[in-house]
C-alpha cells in the first residue's frame, strides 16, 4: 500500500496521491494515477493496496455499468456494492484484491464537506468492520509523525486556518516520501510514494487538482527517496 492521504476541511476534502504500484521487494511495477474523480456526484475516490484492480480499470468498470450517472447517495451505496463484488474475501492467490478506498466528498444539502474510509479485510485498523464505510476526517498513509512534516510547529490539519492544502501538504507528502521502514503487510523496506504527487480538491465549486511533486522514478526501480 502506498500514499492515500485524506484531509477534510468544513469547505473542502483533498485526496493526496502518487502513482506508484510496487511489488513486495519495493521495485516499481507501474506508474499510473490512483484517483477516480467524479464531477457528477462531487466526489472523488483513492484506491490504493495489492492485486491486479486498477483504478483506472475500476474506472471503466463503473461507466460500464452506468454507475457514474448516478445521483451523490445512490452512488456511494452502489461503489460499495461493487466493491463486494469484485474484492471478495474468498479470493485467493492472483485473483485476491486487498484494497483501502479513501473518499472526499462535498454534500450540497449540508454545504459542507465529508470523507469515507472503505477496505477489505485486514486492509483497516483493527475494530473497523470490512465492506462497511466510516467516516473519517484524517486518514494519512503511510503514517508520518507530524513532526518529519512540520517540525515543531502544531498543526491542526482539518482547520483552514492552520493547514494549507497545497504548501503544507507539500511538506506533509514529502515526509511520506522519506519514509523508509515500519511498513505493514510484510513488504520491504523503503519508499512507497512514486511518480508525480497530485491533489484532488472536492468542494461546493466541484473538482480541482494540483500537482504537488514530480519525481524521475522508473518501472523496475526501487524508489530513491
Amino acid at each position: 500500500m502506498s500514499l492515500a492521504n485524506l484531509i477534510v476541511q468544513p469547505q473542502a476534502a483533498y485526496l493526496y496521491t502518487d502513482q506508484g504500484y510496487f511489488d513486495r521487494e519495493g521495485c516499481v511495477l507501474r506508474l499510473e494515477h490512483k484517483i477516480m474523480p467524479f464531477p457528477r456526484q462531487s466526489l472523488a475516490i483513492a484506491m490504493v493496496g495489492a492485486g491486479k484492480l486498477s483504478a483506472t480499470s475500476l474506472f471503466d468498470e463503473i461507466e460500464r455499468r452506468g454507475l457514474d450517472k448516478l445521483d451523490q447517495i445512490d452512488f456511494v451505496a452502489a461503489f460499495r456494492l461493487l466493491v463486494c463484488e469484485l474484492c471478495p474475501d474468498d479470493a485467493t492467490g492472483p485473483d485476491r484484491e486487498d484494497r483501502r478506498f479513501v473518499i472526499g466528498l462535498y454534500s450540497h444539502a449540508y454545504r459542507r464537506a465529508f470523507g469515507l474510509t472503505l477496505f477489505t479485510p485486514g486492509m483497516g485498523p483493527d475494530g473497523k468492520a470490512p465492506y462497511e464505510y466510516h467516516t473519517a476526517d484524517i486518514v494519512i498513509a503511510p503514517m508520518v509523525p507530524p513532526s518529519d512534516a512540520f517540525g515543531e510547529r502544531k498543526i491542526n490539519v482539518t482547520s483552514s486556518a492552520a493547514f494549507d492544502p497545497i504548501a503544507d501538504g507539500r511538506e506533509l507528502v514529502a515526509a511520506q516520501r522519506r519514509k523508509i521502514i515500519g511498513w505493514s503487510h510484510g513488504v520491504a523496506d523503503g519508499s512507497r510514494v512514486a511518480g508525480d504527487v497530485l491533489m484532488t480538491e472536492v468542494s461546493a465549486r466541484g473538482l480541482h487538482f494540483e500537482i504537488l511533486s514530480q519525481h524521475n522514478d522508473r518501472v523496475g526501480d526501487r524508489v530513491c527517496a
